[in-house]
């Protein structure tokens, strides 16, 4: 089989930013900003798919494009992240945001084409800026929009047919429009958003571009002590099908005798260009001190179709200033 490439992992792995799903709503006041510190590792060892395969075990043949998502056996990767997530007030109205880390990787897909178990150094950075629109809509909620870009030029990007690299490769723009609520107890928080996913054209004529993809995302926080909050969260992406392959791609990744398998093995499997996935997670913060929490959290995959099934542990230090 093919190798798999990073893409069917990054949807999870980026959720260790614990910040930007507890607070996504609210902008930093003037001159304030927040910085989180976060070591997280992520593994899967399975995937959920919609081919179909001859065997139950790794390694097993493509003989069916299109059933319904199961779960099966994949190459085991792991990712460990050291990752920094900030955010400062420009004005009360618009913070500006910055993250990015230090990853990692680990995958024995890999270590069948070389002898590296996988990369490691920067992987992609993520420049943003949230906009306030209004204290009150009603109610007391409170809604803000946001805007992300993905860069991924920290890294080098080679032929993900057989090499392994940090990130997928290609540019990411993201609008978010975000209302939190505020109460005595705690905070609930809805986004919905549209990411756009630019063409990966890093191997010239061997290029492709992801589908883009329809987001929704709900967080809730509970004080239970004035040292202790209980956060949850449950995160979901839909691509929109419109992902595109070059001619010139296709004919390098598919096998001699595989004609039939057209673009489809590399859409759903290689390069993971239409995954959808639901996930959810868990924290428990301590406030050690006013200003400074240590978060650890947990999450998981819950569904998804043709996309990994994995998990984070992550162990957070955030400070307000």
């Amino acid at each position: 089989m093919r190798k798999k490439t990073l893409s069917f992992f990054l949807f999870l792995v980026g959720l260790v930013f614990i910040s930007s799903n507890a607070f996504a709503a609210w902008t930093q006041a003037k001159g304030h900003s927040y910085h989180q510190l976060t070591f997280s590792h992520y593994k899967t060892i399975k995937k959920f798919t919609t081919l179909g395969y001859d065997s139950d075990q790794l390694g097993g043949t493509v003989n069916d494009l299109d059933e319904p998502s199961h779960i099966i056996p994949s190459e085991e990767f792991t990712s460990t992240k050291v990752s920094y997530y900030g955010e400062y007030g420009l004005t009360d109205k618009v913070t500006v945001i910055a993250s990015g880390g230090w990853d990692f990787q680990k995958t024995n897909d890999v270590m069948r084409y070389s002898d590296e178990a996988g990369p490691s150094g920067i992987g992609d950075i993520i420049l943003g800026v949230r906009h306030k629109l209004s204290d009150n809509l009603g109610a007391g909620v409170l809604s803000s929009v946001q805007v992300d870009l993905k860069i991924p030029e920290a890294y080098d990007y080679n032929d993900p047919i057989t090499y392994q690299s940090l990130g997928d490769g290609q540019y990411d723009l993201t609008g978010k429009l975000l209302f939190g609520r505020g109460f005595n107890w705690g905070y609930t928080v809805l986004s919905a958003g549209y990411k756009y996913r630019f063409e990966n054209d890093q191997l010239g004529e061997l290029n492709w571009k992801p589908s883009d993809q329809m987001l929704l995302g709900l967080s809730a926080g509970y004080n239970a002590f004035p040292w202790l909050s209980i956060r949850g969260n449950l995160d979901y992406n839909k691509p929109v099908g419109n992902a595109e392959i070059s001619d010139a791609m296709i004919t390098h990744s598919r096998p001699p005798g595989f004609d039939w398998h057209k673009d489809v093995v590399l859409v759903k499997d290689t390069l993971s260009l239409e995954a959808e996935a639901l996930s959810g997670g868990l924290a428990l913060a301590f406030t050690v001190k006013p200003g400074t929490q240590v978060v650890v959290s947990y999450n998981q995959d819950l569904y998804g179709k043709d996309a990994s099934l994995g998990k984070t542990y992550s162990l957070a230090v955030a400070m307000s200033l």
